[in-house]
């Protein structure tokens, strides 16, 4: 199994949208951390996300466009990524953050972004 951790691979304050927003945003995380690993998987591989470990929280801008964008830009529907990901946490309050990517990996439309998969 492959995984990424948030607060340990990328950042330990994942903020913003855009890669405008800065070096710790949705966008950086999922064009050069999550869609990486996900090209690297073997077909019936899983990768797991390691939500708390030095990470407080997140906002939502953030995970819909890390997790959601996966969708929205084309690369992977939602039924699939869903399938590729699981999400680990000690800190049951992070429950709640996996609900809300699931929830937005769920309504996400896709290649819906502007400019499609970049």
């Amino acid at each position: 199994m492959q995984r990424i951790n948030i607060g340990k691979d990328f950042s330990d304050h994942p903020i913003g949208r855009y890669r405008e927003d800065g070096p710790e945003s949705g966008q950086v995380f999922r064009d050069d951390y999550l869609i990486p690993k996900l090209e690297g998987l073997e077909s019936n591989e899983i990768l797991e996300i390691i939500l708390d470990d030095g990470v407080d929280g997140y906002g939502s801008s953030f995970l819909v466009e890390a997790f959601a964008g996966v969708v929205k830009v084309g690369y992977m529907h939602a039924d699939e990524l869903l399938k590729k990901l699981t999400f680990k946490y000690t800190d049951e309050d992070f429950s709640f953050f996996e609900d809300k990517i699931k929830e937005y990996i769920q309504e996400a439309h896709y290649g819906s972004a502007a400019g499609g998969r970049q």
